[in-house]
C-alpha cells in the first residue's frame, strides 16, 4: 500500500514556454489554456505508459508478508531520492540494516558485514522521497527523452484539432493529397516516435 505524504504541485511534464519553443507553435495557433489541457493530457498518458509518477514526491509505503519472501520488497517509485525511515514491525531499522538496489528498486536487509539477509514477517514501513524535479523548476532533472515524448504528444494533439481522425488521406483536386497517420494494432501511443522515446522509462515490474 502507498500513501503520498508530500504531494507534488504539479505532475506536467513540460511547461507551455517549452512546448512553443519546441513545437514553434505561436499563441495564434493555440491558446494558452488550450495547450495547457494539452500539456496536462500528454503528462497523464505518458505517466499512464510507463506506469509510474515522475514528480518528486514524498511516500509511505507499506510492505506485508507475502511482499517481503522473494527477498525484498521492490519500492514503487523511483529514482529513489532519500529514505526517511524504515520501520520493521514497529522497530527502526537504521540505514546500515538496508540496502537499495538502485536498479531494480528492491530494497535488501542486511547484516552489520553488509551480507544480504531476509525481512521477518509482519510488516515493513517505508518512507522515502522519489521521483524528478520537473521543468517548472530551475532544478529540473527530468530525463529530456521523458519530456521530449510528453511534446511530441502534445504537438499530435495541435495537429490533430478539428479534422477526422477516423480519415486515413484526402485529396485535393489539382493541388495534392495529404496522408494522415493513423496507429496500428502494436501502437499504445498516437506518436510512435515518443513511444519509442519512452522505452527505458516503462516499469515492468509492480
Amino acid at each position: 500500500m502507498l500513501e503520498v505524504i508530500t504531494r507534488a504541485t504539479s505532475t506536467a511534464l513540460t511547461t507551455i514556454e517549452r512546448a512553443r519553443q519546441t513545437l514553434g507553435c505561436s499563441p495564434a495557433v493555440v491558446d494558452d489554456p488550450t495547450l495547457n489541457r494539452f500539456i496536462s493530457d500528454a503528462s497523464r498518458v505518458v505517466a499512464d505508459h510507463c506506469r509510474r509518477a515522475f514528480a518528486l514526491e514524498e511516500v509511505r509505503e507499506t510492505f506485508i508478508d507475502s511482499d517481503l519472501c522473494a527477498g525484498g520488497p521492490i519500492l514503487a517509485r523511483s529514482p529513489v531520492v532519500e529514505i526517511t525511515s524504515v520501520l520493521s514491525n514497529a522497530d527502526v531499522v537504521l540505514g546500515t540494516g538496508y540496502r537499495l538496489d538502485a536498479t531494480t528498486g528492491r530494497l535488501w536487509r542486511t547484516d552489520v558485514d553488509g551480507h544480504v539477509m531476509p525481512w521477518w514477517g509482519g510488516q515493513l514501513t517505508v518512507e522515502y522521497r522519489a521521483g524528478y524535479v520537473l521543468p517548472d523548476d530551475d532544478a529540473a532533472n527530468l530525463p529530456e527523452p521523458v519530456e521530449r515524448a510528453t511534446i511530441m504528444l502534445v504537438g499530435a494533439y495541435v495537429s490533430l484539432r478539428g479534422r477526422d481522425p477516423t480519415v486515413k488521406s484526402e485529396s485535393n483536386d489539382g493541388v495534392g493529397s495529404t496522408s494522415w497517420w493513423v496507429p496500428g494494432i502494436g501502437d499504445k501511443l498516437i506518436s510512435p516516435e515518443a513511444e519509442q522515446l519512452l522505452v527505458p522509462y516503462v516499469r515492468f515490474y509492480p
